[in-house]
């Protein structure tokens, strides 16, 4: 009955255009779907672990560029739809449908005109499901959803057909590709917990999905293994338990951070990710990081080219009180999903690029008017070819033999634990160098019969270089996997994001390696040396005891210049000294290999203290308490960065302005904004 409703409410529509809507559009495609029953009052259909493959009864429609509406599909020829996707010459649409409101969704292609339809997913899964022991009904139904072309042809997906249980309950999703004829079925990805709502990025034609980041074994210090369920017996953490982007590429190898800012783990949410030819990312986050039971208010966000703090597109009480599936405009401009009244009902709307001129396109009394794609052809992103071509398993892993078979392996490259970000990127600071520090990599194995669906395996404990380095061979590939670092004590190390603990699973692919730098948040995004020499060479400062002579009242002190920033007041982001005459101290704990430092002065502006530079400085060089090097160096500093080179082995460094300009509350004063020590540890 609901989904008569919806076709009585609609069929008078499509001969009518959106008077108020703007008429520079292109034509689009579009689901309008039936609100969720009684007590689903926060569900958006589509949305969330909870509500991906809810049925309320839907239709596709299609809104020509003249502002008048059609049905893509005769009436009654499904009973809901959802997430199309327009193939890049504009001739066809994939999307996601259902038969019947308890029918599972599967994967449809159609003409751009309507005709042609033909499913290409089907419920033919022929799985022997005894080796997983449990109860087969737990997978007896399985969902596609969220398709996408890719530049050659082949259609991604999520999809619950990989029999795994989510820690949180419920299935787990992945990614799978077919073609666009329904053959060769595969999957991509070994998600412990969820991936979902794939999309291509157009600058590179890798694929960008949304993980669900969550482990619920926590780093403990009193446990045998290193590892518990129990928060309270846990070493202090954040909670960890929210959906960030990953970029793969189109055969599922080489898994990185796609975007977002990851100094607060809640601004890397971007549920729904859409990606500009810039690079900038646009994405959807939930009052409710994990969407579940739903996500509360949501808010579309965008991250200029990526990786940087993110601006309010729509929702969240801006423009509106909830906004989802984002879609990219060919005049740069954004079409979303906003719910204006906080009742549910969300109608398309178009906003530019920096949250201004919001503008309606459309919005059907009484019904969802969700994912909204442009019917036109779009540049073909570049074209990948898969590399990797054997199948991965059918069933997740279930013992630890598997674990340790020599036989589906892959190798893991970390070229340096201890490496960070440069000078105003957007990740906070790897964990300090220090010696004797050992890796724990832990596995999961699958148990869907049981609470959290899994059970954690310590497969390999290992000392980490004195380089900061981690190379391991023969990994257990295809498994979902975390890490841990401790020092010779067993005490978890700790980054400024927390305990040195992956919150989330990676899956190394058969055969590949896997190659990345640095302990934190967003250390898949750094770029990773060419080599394994290159790598060991990072900025030390974060791991230096940071100390000087004196500091300007109110201000950051000393350690402002080891927080590897210098956008910002100067009281924020600097060390700014009481006089000219002041010396700032650096002193590691153990023995480090310098290449240069690089110091950055103030950036220059209107505001009082920002005219403070340096013109001539001193540097003293210390190893066990003696003074190994004094050298001068003469030129003002410059607010990008001057690079002194210093080679030697040090514990301590000393620098002394000699000739400053500038004033804080009316006398001379010196200040520097950040520091980068170019070292290693010595070995």
């Amino acid at each position: 009955m609901r989904h008569a409703r919806l076709l009585l409410l609609i069929l008078p529509l499509l001969s009518l255009a959106a008077a108020s809507a703007p008429q520079r559009l292109p034509a689009l495609v579009f689901v309008s779907r039936s609100k969720a029953g009684p007590g689903m009052a926060g569900a958006v259909p589509g949305l969330g672990p909870r509500h991906r493959t809810l049925a309320t009864g839907g239709q596709l429609l299609v809104r020509e560029s003249n502002g008048k509406f059609r049905l893509l599909l005769p009436a009654g020829t499904l009973y809901d739809a959802s997430d199309p996707c327009v193939s890049w010459d504009g001739r066809k649409i994939v999307f996601a449908g259902t038969v019947a409101r308890d029918s599972a969704w599967r994967i449809y292609v159609v003409g751009a005109d309507g005709r042609g339809l033909f499913a290409i997913t089907k419920s033919d899964r022929a799985l022997d499901l005894s080796p997983l022991g449990c109860d087969p009904k737990l997978f007896e139904r399985y969902d596609d959803f969220d398709p996408c072309w890719l530049p050659d042809g082949r259609v991604c997906f999520a999809s619950t057909r990989f029999p795994q249980i989510a820690e949180p309950g419920g299935l787990a999703s992945n990614l799978f590709t077919v073609n666009g004829d329904g053959t060769d079925l595969r999957r991509l990805t070994t998600e412990r917990n969820g991936g979902e709502e794939p999309t291509v990025d157009p600058a590179s034609g890798r694929i960008v999905y949304t993980r669900w980041w969550l482990n619920r074994y926590l780093a403990s210090e009193t446990e045998t293994f290193g590892v518990t369920t129990d928060r309270s017996c846990a070493v202090p953490s954040d909670t960890v338990d929210l959906w960030i982007p990953v970029s793969i590429m189109t055969d599922g190898d080489g898994a990185r951070l796609a975007g977002g800012d990851p100094r607060e783990r809640a601004d890397m949410e971007a549920y729904q990710p859409v990606l500009l030819d810039d690079g900038t990312m646009i994405g959807v986050r939930g009052e409710r990081l994990p969407l579940s039971p739903d996500g509360g208010r949501l808010t579309v966000r965008l991250f200029p080219r990526g990786f940087a703090a993110a601006r309010v597109l729509a929702g969240g009480g801006v423009n509106g009180v909830s906004a989802c599936s984002p879609v990219a405009l060919p005049d740069g401009r954004v079409v979303l999903s906003i719910d204006r009244q906080g009742n549910g009902d969300y109608g398309l709307y178009a906003v530019r690029q920096d949250g201004s001129g919001l503008e309606r396109v459309l919005d059907f009394p009484g019904t969802l008017e969700l994912d909204a794609a442009p019917l036109v052809a779009r540049r073909r992103p570049p074209v990948l070819t898969p590399l990797l071509t054997s199948p991965l398993p059918e069933l997740p892993v279930t013992t630890v033999a598997r674990l340790h078979d020599m036989t589906n392996t892959f190798r893991f490259d970390c070229l340096n634990v201890f490496a960070n970000g440069g000078v105003d990127q957007p990740y906070l600071n790897a964990p300090p160098m220090q010696r004797n520090v050992r890796i724990r990599f832990y596995a999961a194995l699958a148990r869907p019969g049981i609470a959290g669906g899994d059970s954690v395996v310590l497969i390999r404990e290992s000392y980490v270089t004195s380089f900061g380095a981690v190379h391991q061979e023969d990994m257990p590939s295809d498994v979902p996997m975390f890490e841990q670092l401790v020092d010779e004590q067993g005490r978890v190390l700790r980054s400024a994001s927390g305990p040195a603990h992956v919150p989330g699973f990676n899956a190394g692919r058969f055969g590949t390696g896997t190659k990345c730098v640095g302990c934190h948040a967003g250390h898949s995004a750094l770029r990773v040396a060419d080599s394994y020499s290159a790598g060991s060479w990072t900025n030390a400062t974060p791991s230096a005891q940071i100390t000087a002579t004196g500091a300007a009242p109110g201000t950051a002190g000393p350690a402002a210049v080891a927080d590897r920033r210098t956008l910002g007041p100067p009281g924020e982001v600097a060390w700014v000294g009481l006089s000219a005459a002041e010396t700032l101290h650096l002193q590691w704990k153990w023995p480090i290999e310098v290449k240069a430092l690089v110091v950055y002065a103030l950036r220059p502006g209107s505001a009082p203290g920002t005219d403070l530079q340096i013109h001539e400085c001193e540097l003293a060089f210390f190893r066990n308490g003696h003074e190994t090097d004094r050298r001068v160096w003469r030129g003002t500093l410059s607010s990008t960065g001057t690079r002194l080179e210093c080679n030697g082995v040090v514990d301590a460094i000393e620098i002394h302005p000699l000739r400053v300009t500038g004033q804080v509350l009316n006398r001379p004063a010196v200040a520097i904004a950040e520091i980068e020590t170019i070292a290693r540890m010595a070995e």
